[in-house]
């Protein structure tokens, strides 16, 4: 594949990058590593959304990405999708609706792991994240993913430590998910 002169990233508020007040999470330091350099510039596009599900993306990927021209997408999803209502246990968006969305979508990376002392439930609002659905959802991504000869960007868990509220990434977080993010797409020739 010829290297992408245009990355568009979609995704949560993990991707939109909350609570690294450092460097403003994964995406923003990925594009600071581009923009340091002198050759190879690559644009990148975060067009993450706070609260975002596979749902969400896929009403509105194609016409970001067509203003944006860009020739690479790439989606951190997953784990809003796969969040459930405390009071009726229903989940976000069910695991047969998250396999038929994401055989839509291009390239994927997952976040395997929350705190689940902090996330059953969120402080923020009446619904709970736990590591056995998120893993869940993370194996229909990864299996939909080499169905269709997708890539798949396989992100190491991360440590109670590096959530800053239990779901998002703080600062370190955030430099791990960005290291592994970057060292894949350098492997990749995108970057």
């Amino acid at each position: 594949m010829k290297k992408p002169e245009s990355i568009c990233i979609f995704g949560d508020s993990t991707a939109w990058g909350a609570w690294d007040m450092d460097k403003g999470g994964w995406v923003n330091r990925l594009w600071l590593h581009v923009g340091n350099r002198d050759e190879d510039y690559v644009e990148i596009y975060n067009t993450s959304i706070s609260g975002g599900t596979t749902e969400t993306i896929l009403n509105r990927f194609e016409n970001e990405a067509k203003a944006r021209s860009a020739d690479a997408l790439v989606f951190q999803t997953g784990i809003n999708d796969s969040s459930y209502y405390l009071e009726s246990g229903e989940l976000m968006v069910t695991a047969e609706k998250f396999r038929n969305n994401i055989q839509e979508m291009i390239i994927f990376m997952d976040l395997k792991n929350c705190d689940e002392s902090k996330t059953v439930p969120v402080p923020w609002i009446d619904i709970c994240y736990t590591n056995e659905n998120i893993q869940k959802y993370t194996k229909i991504m990864e299996d939909v993913c080499k169905e269709n000869g997708v890539l798949f960007m396989d992100i190491k868990p991360l440590n109670n430590d590096d959530f800053d509220d239990g779901l998002h990434p703080n600062t370190e977080g955030h430099r791990k998910i960005f290291e592994q993010v970057k060292d894949f797409l350098t492997k990749n020739n995108w970057i």
